[in-house]
């Protein structure tokens, strides 16, 4: 679970900082800067797999190309081009390495800090791009990781997920002299290993692969599983071979084989039914001969209907269904724009789904319910929509707005007044009134459907929870 992220020098992120729950939603208007976020969350997933020079290639913008890095640093007037990094994360207690050992982390609240230089241009051309500047990998106190979870996890919650250092004070990663340092377990009186920064391909922490370094290698395993869904309409419409994988793919691929394992026809029904009246059941069709598998909708009428017949829209809804009901959906998971393919009407419904994803699942097994080899469920969406704004429990927005300086204009982001994101902020850097009901607009029409219980973000409309504007 990612809790909190520091940018400076990404793109037209400039001294960023944001928070993030259970559920969290970047929105404003186009341009603004917030996919960037979720590019900058993609690196610092690459950063841990691949090295430095193929993870910057992967991000929007460059081309695929090495000399599209350079576009992926923020513009300044002086000095060499940086950018810096650092997430605060809670990682699972047990992981695998890469030869399938089990480890356990010494601790599961981490703060992780990256700095990236470019180098300059009479640079050997076989040097790569980049280099790395500074790494460091430390632990959270248990008193101080529980006051930056300001989204106030219950005691249940924080006894599961939450394992502190001790007295341990010894970071497991760091930079000094121009050496990154890996430390080992048990603190400065354990094993070490220094690489030189300027010619390291990649960071330290990608190439940790054995359990001799279990809290690093949890960290390395949580950034690894970070996911950004991007659902295309082939990869939901297709079948499965039964051998194939029992897990929903980034792109929506597997959706058969999924619900043929979770088996949650009865419930993913009653979901869809909200959004398609005369729904009746959602089944897998097995040919054994085949030995495939392919998605059925049964409706009032009779009428049975594979994937290939359904529109993007309700395909779209299945697969976020199924993914809220699976037990083994965990960690984090980007979704830009979950209103596309959606009926402006149906949005209060896509958005319960959405809050589904980052709320820990109803297990009904003991021993699923004790697994210490999960991260929290969480969610981070991305919209430009004032229909999915409307409908977000209040705390989960952040809104995006720029800031010019210096020529430049940066991204900025700004809570709701009243929530846990807006402690200790003054009331400039919290949404106005004016500024939220000029975005909603339209927004405020479609109000049928939406689950109850929370506030709602039209709440602040009608209520006294905004900070008197200058």
């Amino acid at each position: 679970m990612l809790t909190r992220l520091r940018i400076d020098g990404f793109k037209n992120l400039r001294e960023a900082d944001l928070r993030f729950g259970p559920l969290t939603c970047i929105a404003g208007r186009n341009g603004v800067g917030k996919s960037n976020v979720f590019d900058a969350i993609k690196l610092l997933s690459d950063l841990a797999s691949m090295p430095l020079a193929k993870a910057a290639t992967q991000v929007r913008g460059t081309g695929g190309r090495l000399p599209g890095i350079a576009s992926l640093f923020a513009g300044r007037s002086e000095g060499r081009p940086t950018m810096q990094f650092e997430a605060d994360m809670v990682v699972p207690r047990q992981v695998r390495d890469d030869f399938d050992q089990p480890a356990e982390a010494t601790a599961t609240c981490l703060r992780y800090r990256v700095k990236l230089g470019l180098r300059s241009t009479d640079a050997s051309l076989s040097a790569p791009p980049l280099e790395l500047l500074d790494e460091h990998l430390q632990a959270i106190s248990l008193e101080a990781a529980t006051k930056e979870l300001r989204f106030g996890p219950d005691k249940a919650w924080l006894k599961r997920f939450l394992k502190g250092p001790g007295s341990r004070t010894t970071p497991f990663i760091d930079t000094q002299d121009g050496a990154v340092r890996l430390w080992g377990d048990r603190g400065r009186g354990g094993r070490q290993e220094r690489v030189p920064a300027a010619k390291s391909p990649q960071t330290v922490l990608a190439s940790v692969g054995a359990a001799t370094h279990p809290t690093a290698l949890a960290a390395r395993r949580e950034m690894q599983s970070w996911r950004q869904l991007q659902l295309e309409p082939s990869a939901l419409r297709s079948a499965d071979d039964f051998r194939d994988i029992d897990l929903i793919s980034p792109t929506g691929a597997h959706l058969p084989n999924a619900m043929h394992r979770i088996g949650c026809g009865v419930e993913l029904a009653d979901l869809l039914s909200r959004l398609i009246p005369g729904v009746v059941s959602i089944d897998v069709d097995s040919d054994p001969v085949a030995q495939r598998r392919l998605l059925k909708v049964l409706l009032r009428d009779r009428q049975v209907y594979d994937a290939s017949s359904l529109s993007d829209g309700t395909l779209r809804f299945i697969a976020l269904g199924l993914l809220a009901l699976d037990p083994l959906t965990t960690g984090l998971t980007c979704l830009e724009e979950p209103e596309n393919g959606i009926h402006p009407l149906r949005i209060p419904e896509v958005m319960r789904l959405i809050e589904m994803l980052g709320q820990e699942p109803d297990f009904n097994d003991v021993e699923e319910r004790a697994r210490s080899d999960v991260s929290p469920r969480q969610i981070i969406i991305n919209t430009h929509s004032p229909l999915v704004v409307a409908n977000l429990p209040d705390d989960a927005l952040l809104m995006a707005d720029t800031v010019h300086s210096r020529g430049h204009e940066w991204a900025h982001f700004k809570p709701l007044a009243g929530t846990w994101r807006a402690d200790g902020l003054p009331a400039t850097q919290l949404v106005g009134r004016g500024v939220l009901s000029s975005y909603l607009g339209e927004g405020m029409r479609y109000q049928a459907g939406t689950p109850s219980g929370r506030r709602r973000v039209r709440d602040h409309l009608t209520s006294d929870l905004f900070q008197p504007e200058a």
